[in-house]
């Protein structure tokens, strides 16, 4: 990236990693994947660069704990247990409406990711049935504003993420403990903290820039 990069291409594709995990869990390919080689050094350079590395080594090594077919065989059934199941009480929703103060499914959340995405030129995909609010979602859309250097959209997400990611994450680890689902949430935080000190910096740079545009007296 070239005038804003809060800490890089890495954070891109961290918020995309870890939207396609809240989205669906892996399949027998991708666990393989993610439990190659190369996949453990990605997978640990996530962990590393958001102080999660306890986090990273946990999931690495329950990928590695049977057959491919078996380990994503465990990961969709918790996966539906945990953001699809019947009971609300036994669930952790992924949907900011749920947890943002609107406490129903469908509310103003879902209004600000849609405005948030038409800045951004970009829509669902007629084959996705979640809504706007998802965290996969949105994590997605925030790559996409990081990938596009959108400061504005990166701002107006991580204002709404850190209104109701933290609780949903607390409450995700107390529900999953050191599973899968679990060790993912202990990301969330970390990588929207570390996005946020990027724009911080950012935007110091640009002040810092415009006082010595002012002290040598001329105009931007």
């Amino acid at each position: 990236m070239s005038s804003f990069d809060p800490d890089g291409a890495d954070t891109v594709l961290t918020s995309e990693w870890l939207a396609k995990q809240f989205l669906a869990p892996p399949d027998a390919e991708q666990v393989r994947s993610i439990r190659s080689l190369r996949g453990q050094i990605a997978l640990r350079e996530i962990g590393a660069s958001l102080n999660q590395q306890q986090a990273a080594d946990t999931i690495c090594q329950m990928l590695n704990a049977d057959s491919s077919e078996s380990v994503a065989e465990t990961l969709q059934r918790r996966h539906v247990a945990l953001f699809e199941g019947m009971f609300r009480q036994r669930c952790v929703l992924p949907y900011a409406s749920v947890w943002d103060g609107t406490d129903r499914l469908g509310g103003p959340a879902v209004t600000r990711m849609k405005r948030l995405m038409r800045d951004l030129d970009i829509h669902l995909d007629s084959a996705c049935k979640e809504m706007p609010d998802h965290l996969g979602i949105c994590l997605a859309v925030l790559a996409e504003a990081l990938r596009q250097e959108r400061k504005d959209v990166v701002s107006a997400l991580l204002s709404d993420l850190r209104g109701w990611v933290p609780r949903f994450s607390e409450a995700l680890i107390q529900a999953d403990g050191p599973n899968y689902c679990g060790n993912l949430a202990r990301f969330l935080v970390p990588l929207l903290d570390r996005i946020g000190q990027g724009l911080c910096s950012e935007t110091g740079h640009e002040q810092d820039n415009a006082r010595d545009y002012e002290r040598a007296g001329y105009d931007q």
